[in-house]
């Protein structure tokens, strides 16, 4: 997407509270699935970079009263900010309701400042590569390091989010400069994702200085370039797209964005988190915010467990059902995972669908992913008298915006 400056925009108003609202000062080149002004990543014409991944762990703050979405937060940041400094000093600023997605963010400028910024047990948590490359994966930097530590001489197999960290560490920490715009696709390449279930749909390398931007789609053995820096940002200009897997990519291959085209991303994409309503309201909006008909969804609620372990170390592992049949085979796809640094923990679960849920977690000392005969399943109860492990006994509505449970680990 080419993101002119002037454009005004303001949250969409999924999840109540009160949607942010802000004007572009900078234009923006940004990748997307979504459409306008909803980026997994991008530049801006001052050359602030931002890219995401996922973080399970992620917890998003909701202290502040204005609202934004997870990928909204980075269309704010490059339409408003020139500096990583700017973006850290913003993070108090909003409440962030995320439609789909559980991320961490890296950040960049052309002075060299970059940073990791995750919100972790609903707070912002900052990594600055200060003496190093920063690199970030599907964990928390912090857990990251702790497997480092023990990667770091060890042979590297498979692609979990370790190792890969772990394998672009340990290229990145013995160079003296940094890679080439063809190095950095190597690494990139190493570390992809080739699964049927997960793939890496296109890497991108960002020259800030010069605001060169080396883009890949899926498979292709050649990047191609777009240079950021004479794309027309000026208010006039409008928004524009280009399919990142059609012939023309590059400066030349952007046509004006249309509700159609906005629309049928939607539609591809949003049923995958679970959003299969409101399309062409939220298509209008993008385009249009000032005569939004977007509705906030009634349907849905965020689950958060706050775990309390007797000591750190190890991991929590938590797991939410919705069934007898689910709770006896101790299978859900609903789960999720803490490193216990710390005694108090908490993990969400957003956009769950309204209804009836248990929820329980084990404290994997040994860290094999399995209930021990010392780690036994614990369990939250709305009925404190309950001592059996039946779904009924344990079951809770879920039907408002946010609920909080607690558990307590041995």
């Amino acid at each position: 997407m080419k993101n002119p400056s002037g454009v005004s925009r303001r949250a969409l108003p999924l999840f109540g509270g009160e949607p942010a609202r802000w004007t572009s000062q900078h234009g923006s080149l940004t990748f997307t699935q979504y459409g306008a002004g909803l980026p997994y990543g991008g530049i801006n014409q001052v050359g602030l970079a931002i890219e995401m991944l996922w973080l399970d762990e992620t917890v998003y703050p909701t202290v502040a009263p204005s609202t934004i979405g997870e990928l909204e937060w980075i269309q704010y940041q490059l339409d408003t900010h020139a500096t990583v400094a700017d973006v850290v000093a913003s993070l108090e600023k909003f409440s962030i309701r995320p439609v789909g997605g559980k991320i961490h963010y890296m950040l960049a400028d052309p002075s060299g400042d970059r940073a990791l910024v995750e919100f972790v047990d609903g707070a912002a948590r900052v990594t600055r590569g200060e003496s190093r490359a920063l690199v970030c994966t599907n964990d928390t930097q912090k857990l990251s390091e702790l497997a480092f530590a023990a990667l770091r001489k060890m042979p590297l197999e498979g692609n979990s989010s370790r190792v890969r960290y772990a394998r672009l560490r340990r290229d990145l920490d013995v160079r003296d400069v940094p890679p080439t715009v063809a190095g950095a696709f190597v690494l990139l390449d190493s570390v992809a994702e080739t699964g049927r279930r997960y793939r890496t749909q296109w890497s991108a390398v960002y020259e800030l200085g010069s605001k060169q931007v080396h883009i890949k789609p899926g498979e292709a053995k050649r990047a191609a370039t777009i240079d950021a820096a004479t794309l027309d940002y000026g208010p006039a200009s409008g928004t524009s797209f280009q399919d990142l897997f059609g012939k023309k990519l590059g400066n030349d291959g952007f046509v004006p964005i249309t509700q159609a085209a906005q629309r049928a991303m939607l539609a591809r994409n949003l049923p995958k988190v679970g959003l299969n309503q409101q399309h062409d309201e939220i298509a209008r909006h993008l385009l249009d915010p000032t005569d939004s008909e977007v509705r906030p969804l009634s349907d849905r609620a965020t689950l958060k467990v706050k775990i309390r372990a007797s000591a750190p170390g190890g991991f929590a592992r938590i797991a939410v059902f919705r069934s007898q049949r689910e709770l006896t085979r101790r299978r859900s796809e609903h789960v999720g995972s803490l490193l216990l640094d710390e005694t108090d923990r908490e993990i969400a679960f957003y956009n769950l669908p309204n209804g009836t849920y248990a929820v329980g977690a084990f404290h994997d000392r040994d860290q094999d992913g399995r209930p021990g005969v010392d780690e036994p399943l614990a369990f939250f109860s709305p009925n404190p008298k309950a001592t059996g492990g039946q779904f009924a006994d344990l079951a809770f509505e879920l039907a408002v915006s946010e609920k909080r449970v607690e558990i307590v680990l041995d």
